[in-house]
């Protein structure tokens, strides 16, 4: 009994040693087996974001790469002091989800040609036609490439999306804030572009023209979006649509009243023309700080959709990069 007792005890620490070499052995195969799925799981996502959506992803984040890369290869970034940095993102916000809206002119054209007014003839035309100048005009606004002639002809756009279509799309339902709120929107977007033309045009009356224009045409969507978040807290903020802000987003109506105690300020001093620079470029601040808030958490649950996603991220964007190219087109104050 005595040398069975010693035979299994001098066997106890190889029988060990086994069962630990198996216990290791089984770990690594189940955490071989969860990197398998998590593998085969993000494979599954990456294949379920359509491939229109990829699209507009991809040409927007080469052109914010470029601009980007302008920004400090020039030295934009290093000449530039305090919030004079903010405002070098002006065009690459604006530009960046121009050329997403642009690519969605040939990943849906149909949908695109269908808001084309019945009137205007050829209409597959005019989407894919508007869309490629949509891109054209966001590499130029980032490269400094035609900058002038491709901001101009940016505002003319808007400025007839809104004459066009906009504002008859309106009128057919006055009491639709919503419809105002989206025509308000295309105005800002078409003054953004014009504030920079003027900046970039020689000294005279039609440079002073040029930027008035375009601040108005900034200054009252900002105050009526300040009133309408006021009302609808509950909705998401900077460009105060339909949709409801979104449970998992922290603070939740916080930043709806920020946007409209922002909005309010800056607003006001952009319509009596005080200090507009200034004005603009707090405006700007605080619609990048929704952005990050509420829109990137957006994109981010929402990275399949179009409508529900990217378009939101997008809009917001640009609307902050068109307050920002405003106050790039404002004189500094002394």
């Amino acid at each position: 009994m005595a040398k069975v007792a010693k035979k299994r005890n001098e066997m106890l620490p190889s029988t060990l040693l086994r069962a630990n070499m198996h216990h290791i052995a089984l770990e690594q195969g189940a955490e071989r087996k969860r990197m398998s799925e998590s593998l085969v799981s993000s494979a599954v996502m990456a294949v379920a974001i359509p491939s229109e959506v990829i699209w507009s992803y991809a040409v927007g984040e080469v052109v914010f790469a470029v601009g980007l890369t302008t920004i400090f290869v020039r030295g934009d970034w290093q000449k530039a002091r305090g919030l004079d940095k903010l405002l070098l993102f002006g065009p690459l916000f604006y530009a960046a989800p121009i050329a997403a809206f642009g690519t969605e002119h040939y990943t849906l054209t149909k949908e695109i040609a269908s808001l084309v007014p019945a009137w205007i003839p050829w209409h597959m035309f005019w989407a894919y036609f508007v869309g490629a100048c949509f891109i054209a005009a966001a590499f130029s606004l980032v490269t400094g490439i035609q900058t002038r002639l491709a901001a101009s002809l940016l505002a003319l756009t808007f400025f007839l999306f809104v004459a066009l279509m906009d504002v008859p799309g309106w009128l057919e339902n006055p009491r639709d804030r919503i419809g105002l709120a989206l025509a308000l929107r295309e105005l800002a977007f078409s003054g953004g572009p014009l504030a920079l033309a003027a900046s970039l045009s020689g000294d005279g009356s039609g440079k002073q023209i040029g930027a008035t224009i375009a601040r108005y045409f900034v200054a009252v969507p900002v105050v009526f979006y300040s009133f309408e978040q006021f009302l609808h807290a509950d909705h998401v903020a900077g460009v105060p649509l339909e949709r409801l802000t979104p449970s998992y987003i922290y603070g939740h109506a916080f930043w709806t009243y920020l946007a409209a105690v922002g909005y309010a300020a800056g607003g006001i001093l952009l319509l009596i023309g005080k200090k507009p620079r200034a004005a603009a470029t707090w405006v700007g601040l605080t619609v990048l700080v929704v952005e990050l808030a509420v829109y990137v958490p957006i994109g981010i649950v929402d990275r399949a959709s179009l409508d529900n996603g990217l378009n939101y991220v997008g809009d917001t964007l640009m609307f902050c990069g068109t307050v920002l190219l405003l106050a790039r087109g404002m004189p500094r104050e002394a």
